[in-house]
């Protein structure tokens, strides 16, 4: 009996090695198998690089064109002067179902505007955006070459230009028609 229960503590190491060395192998083989995907994932897209077997001066030709791809900032006029929709405001009687139109109005009023923002070389790229909302900030919050500049038409000014980007809420003809107020009153001073 003794003999027997040694084979047995002998067949279950060589079991217990097999077994071992198996999840091993597959480990090894899975994690092998992940980093090679993630490598391919992590290049520009599907598993072949952008001008694979062209010359070396068309793939640095690439390479600097598709980097300056991220510099375009480009934001369109949102609507035109003879645009159909704007007709449906003057038209219709309910503007519930037509907030987006008058946020769209009130980023476009920015471009009409004549406030010289993007002259002080502070703020250069662009008239809207994240650009035109710090230029707000820095007025409210330092001294500027406006000394009549209320720090509540700024605020009324800022609130309307975030309500009327990213706002969910309603953003109808009363609170456009404050918004270009208070724009048109920044642009006088």
């Amino acid at each position: 009996m003794a003999s027997s229960s040694n084979w047995l503590s002998g067949v279950n190491v060589v079991l217990v090695m097999a077994y071992g060395s198996l999840v091993f192998v597959l480990l090894f083989i899975f994690v092998k198998r992940q980093i090679m995907r993630f490598a391919m994932k992590s290049r520009r897209g599907p598993h072949v690089p952008v001008g694979h077997n062209a010359p070396k001066d068309l793939k640095e030709e690439i390479d600097i064109r598709l980097s300056r791809v991220q510099d375009i900032k480009y934001e369109p006029q949102l609507l035109a002067d003879d645009d159909t929709r704007l007709l449906q405001l003057e038209t219709q009687g309910n503007q519930s179902c037509y907030n987006y139109l008058y946020r769209m109005k009130a980023l476009d009023a920015i471009r009409a505007s004549e406030i010289p923002f993007h002259a002080e070389g502070r703020h250069p790229c662009s008239l809207m955006g994240k650009n035109f909302r710090s230029y707000l900030l820095d007025l409210r919050n330092t001294s500027t070459p406006f000394k009549g500049v209320r720090k509540a038409l700024i605020d009324t000014l800022l609130d309307g230009y975030e309500t009327a980007r990213y706002g969910t809420g309603v953003f109808g003809q009363s609170e456009y028609l404050r918004y270009q107020e208070a724009l048109s009153e920044l642009a006088t001073v």
